[in-house]
């Protein structure tokens, strides 16, 4: 009921999860569950942001770690972190998060282009679709990056991320 709404409106639903203490957000449409516990298993001679693949119900996932990708560095010890489960031109890939928090309504007017980051930037402008503001807890507004997980790999990163699972 809530996503019927929300497209009557013309609001994009996004599910929200922070990342070395910043807020991001996906397309709901692309994300299929969320996997609080999963074992991952490493796979040897994987790209360095691939920590490894994961069974889900019998289907072999790879997962992406998106602090590695965007060069983050590691979680700090007491991070429990997520599996959010996503459709990525149409395979299934698992991104490692610190968590997630919640699913929100956007308005699409509200979304603002990302700004030019230069080429030092470890997160570059390639992988944002957009960037919003929300207002915080506190009062203070709070910036929310939309990424987008088509530019998240490259296709020869796809392609490398298939074949570690084959």
């Amino acid at each position: 009921m809530a996503s019927t709404e929300a497209s009557s409106q013309g609001l994009q639903q996004v599910l929200c999860f922070a990342l070395a203490g910043e807020a991001y957000a996906l397309p709901i449409l692309k994300v299929r569950e969320i996997q609080a516990q999963a074992t991952i298993t490493r796979i040897p001679k994987a790209p360095p942001y691939m920590p490894g693949v994961i069974n889900l119900r019998g289907a072999i996932v790879p997962i992406l770690e998106l602090r590695h990708r965007f060069s983050l560095g590691d979680a700090p010890e007491d991070t429990r972190p997520v599996i959010v489960i996503v459709e990525v031109q149409g395979r299934t890939l698992g991104i490692r998060v610190d968590s997630v928090s919640d699913v929100l309504d956007l308005d699409p007017n509200a979304i603002r282009p990302a700004p030019e980051l230069g080429t030092q930037s470890a997160l570059g402008r390639e992988f944002i679709a957009g960037l919003a503001s929300l207002p915080g807890a506190t009062g203070a507004e709070s910036m929310l990056i939309l990424l987008d997980l088509d530019r998240l790999l490259s296709d020869g990163e796809l392609m490398a991320l298939e074949s570690a699972t084959v």
